[in-house]
Parts: C-alpha cells; sequence; structure tokens
C-alpha cells in the first residue's frame, strides 16, 4: 500500500512538472501569470488525498520541486481528480467548483486572483494545444477513479411517483372541513 500511494506522489509530481513544462514551452500569458503568481512561493496540494508540497523559483527560468510525503500542514489547493476532469472538460468551472466546496483554495486575495488567471488560461489553452491534451487523457486513465453511483434507469424503466404535490400539505390542513354557505332559492 506503501509503494502505491509513492507511486501516486511520483505521478501527480511529474504530471505537475509536464504541465509547467507545456506552459514554458508554449509561453504567452499563461506562462505569465504562472511566473507571475508562483515565483518564490511554496504551496501544498492535496489531490485525492495525495499531498505534495511544491516549490517555484527563479523567475523566467521557473524551476518547480516537489516534496512527499509532507508532514501534515496547511493546504493551499485540495480537491480531487473528478471535480479536475470535470473542470477540464468545460463540465464544471472553476468558481461554480469553489462555490461549490468541490475545490479548496487558501491564500492571499493577489494569489487568489492568479490562481484563477492561470486555472482559466490553462483551460483555454488545452482547447488548442494537442500537449495539454494529452496530459488530461494520460490523468484521466491513470489516475484513481472512485467507485461511480449506479446509473440511472432508461426512461422506459422508471416509475413515475403521483401524488407529490398532495403529500407535502400538512395532515391538519387536509382535515379543515369548510361549510358552505346554504342557497338562496335562486341558486346562488
Amino acid at each position: 500500500m506503501e509503494s502505491q500511494s509513492f507511486e501516486r506522489h511520483a505521478q501527480l509530481a511529474q504530471w505537475l512538472h509536464r504541465l509547467v513544462e507545456i506552459l514554458r514551452i508554449t509561453g504567452g500569458a499563461t506562462w505569465e501569470a504562472l511566473v507571475e503568481t508562483v515565483d518564490g512561493k511554496t504551496a501544498v496540494i492535496d489531490l485525492d488525498g495525495i499531498v505534495l508540497r511544491v516549490a517555484a523559483s527563479g523567475g523566467e527560468q521557473l524551476q518547480v520541486e516537489s516534496a512527499y510525503p509532507v508532514a501534515r500542514e496547511a493546504v493551499n489547493f485540495c480537491s480531487n481528480g473528478e471535480t479536475l476532469l470535470d473542470a477540464i472538460a468545460g463540465k464544471l468551472t472553476v468558481d461554480a467548483a469553489v462555490v461549490g466546496d468541490k475545490i479548496y483554495l487558501r491564500g492571499n486575495l493577489q494569489d487568489l486572483l492568479g490562481i484563477h488567471q492561470i486555472a482559466s488560461g490553462i483551460l483555454a489553452d488545452s482547447a488548442i494545444n494537442p500537449q495539454l491534451r494529452r496530459l488530461w487523457a494520460e490523468f484521466d486513465q491513470s489516475w484513481f477513479h472512485p467507485p461511480s453511483l449506479p446509473s440511472c434507469l432508461p426512461l422506459e424503466q422508471q416509475r413515475p411517483s403521483y401524488g407529490e404535490l398532495i403529500r407535502q400539505v400538512p395532515e391538519d390542513v387536509l382535515a379543515i372541513q369548510v361549510d358552505l354557505p346554504a342557497q338562496n332559492q335562486f341558486g346562488l
């Protein structure tokens, strides 16, 4: 079990290093935002319980070093593989993942805005960069996938539920009897 955990740490570190190299080669606004945001900083990343300490330094010649296993300390980023894959596939925005507690971020406002800019840039670049698409495909195929929930039955096999609204009305309200006034000779 420990060797499997070590392998997952090593794999995650390798993917992070490859991501940085792809961004370096591509250049542009995403690379500039990455250098500006992470240069000279250290962060602790937790992805599906795999914790890495990542340090970046070197300006335009940015070098990223990762260490594992790490003593439990304040985590700067925490999420799971399914959430990242949903964001990469465009099924979930980074903003919605943060608001929905699927991604936890910790840092000062400037760092958080920088991380948002980097994430948005990476996702946008993924549409046109085959190296990023290959990296995401490898992550999708190789990363641990938790057992999924059973799929929904086809509509033909689902039973409709009738009377749900009336079941929501409290019993005492349903028991109320209303006496109607007697009708006059004209039927009114």
